[in-house]
This record gives C-alpha cells, sequence and structure tokens, in this order.
C-alpha cells in the first residue's frame, strides 16, 4: 500500500506531539501513560523519517524503486524470506516456552504463565493448520 508524503509528514508531527505531552505528564501513578507516550512518538518520528528518507531516494533515482521492486518479488527471495521467517518462528516457539518457565520460577501469577501458555498453543495451532492448508493446496 503506497502512502502520501503527507501521511508521514503526519506522523512525524503526532510523534513529536506524543513525546511532548509525555513531558507535562506528571505523577508516580501516571508515569506509565507517560512511558507509553514516549515510545509511541519515538517509533512515530522513527518511522516515519525512516519512510521520507526512502520517498526522497526513491523521488532522486526511480531505477532504484523499479529494482527494489524486481528484487522483492524475485522467487529466490520469496524463498530465502520464508525460509527466514520459518526458522524465526521455530526459535520464537522456544523463546515463549523459556518466558513461561520464567514466570514459573519467580512465582508470577497463574494467568501470567497461562497466557503465555495459550500464545503458544495459538502458535502450534496456527502452524497445524497452514501445514494442513498448504498440503492441500499442493
Amino acid at each position: 500500500m503506497k502512502r502520501s508524503k503527507a501521511f508521514y509528514i503526519a506522523l512525524l508531527i503526532i510523534g513529536v506531539c506524543a513525546i511532548s505531552a509525555s513531558f507535562f505528564i506528571q505523577g508516580d501513578d501516571l508515569k506509565p501513560l507517560s512511558g507509553t507516550f514516549i515510545g509511541i512518538g519515538a517509533s512515530s518520528v522513527g518511522f516515519s523519517i525512516s519512510k521520507l528518507l526512502m520517498l526522497r531516494a526513491v523521488r532522486r533515482n526511480p531505477k532504484l524503486e523499479k529494482q527494489a521492486s524486481i528484487d522483492y518479488h524475485d522467487e529466490r527471495n520469496t524463498i530465502i524470506r520464508n525460509q527466514a521467517k520459518a526458522k524465526a518462528g521455530d526459535f520464537t516457539q522456544w523463546l515463549i516456552m523459556a518466558v513461561a518457565y520464567i514466570t514459573i520460577l519467580i512465582s508470577a501469577p497463574l494467568w501470567v504463565t497461562l497466557a503465555v501458555v495459550i500464545v503458544f498453543l495459538i502458535y502450534h495451532f496456527m502452524s497445524s493448520y497452514l501445514i494442513f492448508k498448504y498440503q492441500k493446496n499442493m
């Protein structure tokens, strides 16, 4: 989905406003809200600056965008991306279980441990469903 330059400028302004607003939030019980505003603002500013710089580079060199599109849709690069996602998923699976064991060891509330285990189960159900779906299609 292509977005215009105005969208990213608006996102940049919203990010700066969120960071600025976080400095006006006072009080110990409002610190999480202040931190959330800083996080949202910083990520919005970083993302919008990155996209604006990319739009500028594409505007100066249109061949760059065409080559990037060709590279992205190349079959070999698609296979490489899918293999990387699969490896990352395998790693994440074990990371989720490690977090579950850590929550048990630190005596976290039961709902935290159950939430982590549910995420693990959702991952496995999704991967089983997708394996079945792709085997049917091929």
